[in-house]
């Protein structure tokens, strides 16, 4: 190896995107709760779902240019910039009005409606920017996973006067579930086009985004079916809140509902924004019953039909009742929820990989999801995993359902999996944190384990280290919230640690340690900018021939997992493999000195695969669990 790969590099950074610009939440994926009770007077409702999916598409310009959404700037008034993603997500749940869009008595009425809770954004006033902004910078992820945001959210609201706050919005926008959803979706879009036809293509665009907020809604399982508006009442919100724990079941079991294209909310608001562009251009506006938004939308009809999971609450004659006669004895009703005969490998759940030996047992995978469980964690959690000693110990790093940094182990000496002692330290991680761990040795048969995470309120990335029992190590840089996480250890010219990450800028950055520095420094990798907390892995080992070699991974805006090697310098970026679903999770392995490098995905089906390069160029593997 002709030099390290660590050197600083001194290139500046064009532009700086600041944390409250970026899209919510670890991975595209539509969050889940957490099923645990809100505190007294706090409602949760979500909305990362919404910026990510919004942000995830491209915008093609006025002068045909092709933009990724995360990266254009609407200018609303009042000086309020915001993207495609944050009016989406701040449509509906953060401002609108009193009066639901698809209550209009015609089509002219429900346009009026939809413009009036648009404005409510658009047209600024006495609390904008701040308000807007004062939102889109809390750092939760999700409401219910932090029930004290939802009574911060609705401070930040308080005291407006003819439009909605939180958590009324969700009472009062009555509209956004079911049908309702489509109705409201048609009349944005539709007011909309008609705007992109007398030219305005930037203010059709900012409309849409509004308007997509409702269509995005026909994608979350619990507004297919709830019956919020014969649960609403005026004056008493307990029945919404009925319909809000009724819409929370749904999304974290999920229902089953038909498509009639592949069904994912990016392609349907890719479908909208395009119809937007084309409008502009063609100056004609297709029929609503044309709207290819809708191709990629589950039916109401096969949500509303029979479900495995029986429904919270139906409407029969003029009471909503209760269909659950048996909660106390089912057993549906534990956390984590466990729908009986149904233990399926979760979608977007993170993938960790560990190689304690390189042996296979009859070239076939063991265990999965119907074996019994290790440890309860926080409904997708990160993971990390090390062995060492020949793979007689193993650890596995994760976040309990307080999310709480913790260690399990395996040991071969006791034969049995039991918790570590790392929990003791009870570090608080963020709840949008990835974790990242590497272990080596020494002569003397020492055994030393890094741990790496984002704590809660604290955007840098904390170093936690065991050379014999936990201790804190080094702070390292400020990463971008929810960035994921890679930690190398080899051996050349000594020992080298690496650690890799995603700054605000969105670029993926190298943070290196050896043994001729002693102090932690910047490194040279620096290849430009990635999609915002796309998942990292990475693998160093030293080669045959005394040299070294650093493989870094990571899924581009194409959900195509891609990587670039250091062998001296850091070479082009190659795929690995295509075609995944927005959100995929991976994990790079490699052993034998870097002979044999295998790489661990989850398919559309949400099996898990398994990427194998022995020979120079990667192929199809075996595999390792299937959704079945």
């Amino acid at each position: 190896m002709s030099s390290d790969p660590s050197v600083p590099d001194a290139r500046a950074v064009a532009e700086t995107i600041d944390s409250k610009d970026l899209v919510f939440g670890r991975t595209v994926v539509p969050v889940k709760d957490r099923n645990k009770a809100p505190k007294k007077g706090k409602l949760g409702f979500e909305y990362a779902e919404h910026c990510f999916i919004g942000d995830a598409i491209t915008l093609t310009l006025a002068n045909g240019t092709k933009v990724a959404a995360s990266d254009y700037k609407f200018q609303l008034k009042d000086q309020l910039s915001l993207t495609y993603g944050q009016i989406n997500g701040l449509a509906g749940d953060f401002y609108g009005t009193y009066d639901p869009i698809s209550d209009g008595k015609d089509d002219q009425d429900r346009s009026a409606r939809f413009v009036r809770a648009y404005n409510t954004l658009a047209d600024g006033g006495p609390r904008l920017p701040k308000e807007a902004m004062d939102i889109l910078a809390d750092p939760s992820v999700v409401y219910a996973q932090l029930p004290d945001v939802s009574l911060k959210l609705e401070l930040i609201t308080f005291g407006r006067s003819g439009h909605t706050r939180i958590p009324w919005a969700s009472a009062n926008q009555l509209g956004p579930l079911g049908a309702d959803a489509r109705t409201a979706y048609n009349a944005g879009h539709a007011t909309a086009i008609q705007k992109a036809i007398s030219g305005d293509l930037d203010g059709a665009y900012a409309m849409n985004a509004f308007a997509d907020h409702f269509l995005e809604d026909s994608f979350s399982a619990g507004h297919l079916r709830t019956p919020r508006r014969l649960l609403h009442r005026s004056t008493d919100i307990t029945a919404d809140a009925c319909a809000k724990f009724m819409h929370d079941e749904d999304n974290a079991i999920g229902i089953e509902a038909r498509i009639q294209e592949v069904s994912h909310g990016r392609y349907s608001v890719q479908a909208s924004a395009d119809e937007i562009y084309k409008a502009y251009q063609t100056k004609q506006a297709p029929s609503p019953t044309n709207y290819q938004a809708w191709t990629f939308a589950p039916t109401l009809e096969s949500a509303n039909a029979h479900q495995t999971l029986a429904t919270l609450f139906t409407f029969q004659g003029r009471e909503a009742q209760g269909d659950r006669e048996s909660e106390a004895t089912s057993g549906w009703w534990n956390y984590p929820i466990t729908i009986n005969g149904l233990q399926n490998i979760i979608p977007w759940s993170s993938v960790a990989v560990t190689t304690p030996k390189s042996e296979h047992l009859d070239g076939l995978w063991g265990g999965g999801p119907s074996k019994d469980p290790l440890f309860n964690a926080v409904l997708f959690t990160p993971l990390a995993a090390i062995n060492f000693n020949d793979g007689k110990e193993i650890r596995v790093y994760y976040l309990d359902e307080q999310y709480v940094l913790q260690e399990y182990c395996y040991s071969a000496d006791q034969g049995k999996w039991f918790p570590g002692e790392l929990g003791n330290m009870k570090i608080q991680a963020a709840t949008n944190t990835s974790i990242a761990a590497m272990q080596y040795g020494d002569d003397r048969g020492g055994v030393y384990i890094r741990v790496y995470c984002q704590e809660l309120g604290s955007g840098a990335i904390k170093e936690f280290c065991n050379n014999g029992y936990w201790f804190r190590g080094a702070t390292l840089p400020v990463a971008l919230s929810g960035s994921s996480l890679a930690a190398v250890v080899y051996s050349w010219n000594g020992l080298q640690l690496r650690v890799y990450y995603q700054t605000d800028d969105l670029s993926i950055k190298e943070h290196c340690i050896n043994d001729k520095s002693g102090e932690w420094f910047p490194g040279k990798l620096d290849f430009g900018k990635a999609p915002g907390c796309v998942p990292i892995s990475a693998i160093g080992y030293g080669t045959s021939n005394g040299g070294a070699e650093l493989h870094v991974y990571w899924r581009n805006l194409d959900n195509e997992i891609v990587g670039t090697k250091n062998t001296g310098s850091w070479g082009p970026v190659n795929t690995v493999v295509g075609g995944l679903k927005p959100g995929t999770q991976f994990a790079a392995a490699q052993w034998s000195n870097g002979k044999n490098l295998r790489l661990y995905y989850q398919t559309a089906d949400d099996s898990v695969l398994e990427m194998v390069n022995d020979s120079g160029f990667w192929v199809g593997g075996a595999t390792v669990g299937n959704v079945h």
